[in-house]
């Protein structure tokens, strides 16, 4: 099971934050990008296969901003897919999940994982399971981790899990856990940066930033923020996205500003500030 994903608005401050500690068992990852006019996303790893598909997280011109988080793989194409999708196409979340509804309603599927879209106004998570899914809306938080919170995939999931000696499924719930825990108090950015390098009761695989003891283990590589500030009448979102690479209680966010349209110049620039 891997990441820990979420998003929030600060309807104090005009305000949607959506984040991603990312978690993988290899820490010499390195991310590969999307970058056009409309959108900036960081390229998803299908889990099965291994190969570097979709989108993982990422944010368009229209201030949407999607992220997801895996359940279980299948031999189903990844869930990354609709994750880029989404971004290259909606322009709210309730337009991201009319486009993935119809998708799934139409027979196609999907590995297990799960979706959150969030906007100016509103978020969501879509879990999927095949071409199963449900829905949660939200006004003001919603996280997911490494399993569903909706969907009846429990014994499922524990079965796949337990085959390959993995206890995950404790860990992803204590994961999401003292994740509503922490962001029923968050008022500010910072408290978001905050939650993100939270340990709880020490450095674990059930800590939010996630750390490794041993091999076969998964860590957080990177975590991102992408923040969104509402614009006045007749204006843009300002968008930033932030990152750091490898655990984030030890490592420090980067800004990069993201200007849409984006041209050749302004591209280059978001590249070049991301890979420093």
């Amino acid at each position: 099971m891997a990441s820990f994903a979420g998003a929030v608005i600060l309807r104090d401050l005009n305000k949607t934050l959506l984040f991603k500690n990312r978690d993988l068992y290899s820490t010499a990852h390195k991310d590969a990008l999307l970058h056009d006019v409309d959108a900036f996303g960081v390229r998803g790893i299908d889990m099965v296969t291994g190969k570097t598909n979709g989108l993982s997280i990422g944010v368009n011109r229209y201030g949407l901003a999607v992220a997801n988080s895996h359940v279980m793989g299948t031999e189903d194409p990844t869930y990354d897919i609709l994750t880029e999708q989404i971004l290259m196409f909606a322009k709210d979340a309730e337009d991201g999940l009319r486009m993935t509804v119809n998708q799934l309603k139409s027979g196609k599927k999907f590995q297990w994982g799960n979706l959150i879209l969030s906007d100016l106004d509103s978020m969501l998570a879509i879990e999927i399971a095949g071409n199963d899914h449900s829905i949660e809306w939200s006004e003001r938080k919603v996280l997911r981790t490494g399993h569903h919170i909706m969907l009846d995939t429990e014994e499922i999931v524990k079965q796949q899990l337990g085959s390959k000696g993995i206890d995950s499924y404790v860990n992803s719930t204590i994961r999401v856990d003292r994740g509503y825990e922490l962001f029923r108090n968050v008022t500010d950015v910072q408290g978001v940066f905050s939650a993100l390098k939270d340990h709880g009761e020490g450095p674990s695989q059930s800590s939010i930033c996630k750390h490794s003891s041993g091999e076969g283990q998964m860590s957080t590589v990177t975590s991102y923020v992408v923040e969104i500030d509402h614009p006045g009448e007749n204006g843009r979102p300002k968008v930033v996205f932030h990152v750091a690479k490898g655990n984030p209680c030890t490592s420090t966010y980067a800004a990069i500003p993201l200007v849409f349209p984006a041209d050749e110049d302004v591209m280059s620039r978001a590249l070049e500030m991301y890979f420093r």
